[in-house]
């Protein structure tokens, strides 16, 4: 019996599942979690769990993502600058992993000193920042994939192709 899975729904799935972790993220950094928009140390536990995700295990959505982009780069074989907008993709994974491992780093480095000995709130509203940014990058990596990397494959790959790349996720 072989089990088929469409590689771009299991894709957004997996962005389901992520936009849902940066909802939790933006929740544990709320205003009733937070005072001035600045992390708090009630909430720092839960932000390192939940930015835990973002610095290894989602390597496993990217990693199935750099095979639909590989796929598609030698199936259509596409011009220079096309090929370049695939590599932005894969680019922007490693700079959001960079950055959840930096925000991670911070968070580490609050927890380890109390927030009046390092700088005040200087340092935690350092911290919001980043992790709003990186929400955002990531809501809007996301937005474009949807609207462009995916439409495509939808569009020109086969059923065969689809089965082969699914097969390759599936291993990840």
């Amino acid at each position: 019996m072989r089990i088929a899975v469409d590689p771009v729904a299991l894709l957004k799935r997996e962005h389901r599942m992520i936009l849902d972790r940066l909802v939790m993220v933006e929740t544990a950094m709320s205003p009733c979690s937070a005072r001035r928009g600045a992390v708090q140390r009630t909430n720092r536990e839960t932000l390192r769990e939940l930015l835990e995700f973002f610095a290894g295990p989602v390597d496993v959505h990217f990693t199935r993502e750099a095979i639909l982009v590989g796929s598609l780069r030698r199936i259509l074989g596409r011009k220079q600058g096309e090929q370049e907008q695939f590599q932005r993709f894969l680019d922007e994974h490693r700079a959001l992993k960079a950055d959840a491992l930096s925000a991670l780093r911070q968070l580490a480095r609050k927890d380890g000193h109390d927030a009046a000995a390092s700088g005040g709130c200087g340092g935690l509203r350092a911290l919001s920042e980043a992790l709003y940014a990186l929400i955002r990058r990531y809501r809007e990596l996301i937005a474009c994939e949807e609207r462009l990397l995916f439409p495509l494959a939808e569009m020109r790959l086969t059923a065969e192709q689809r089965r082969r790349i699914s097969r390759r996720m599936l291993q990840v």
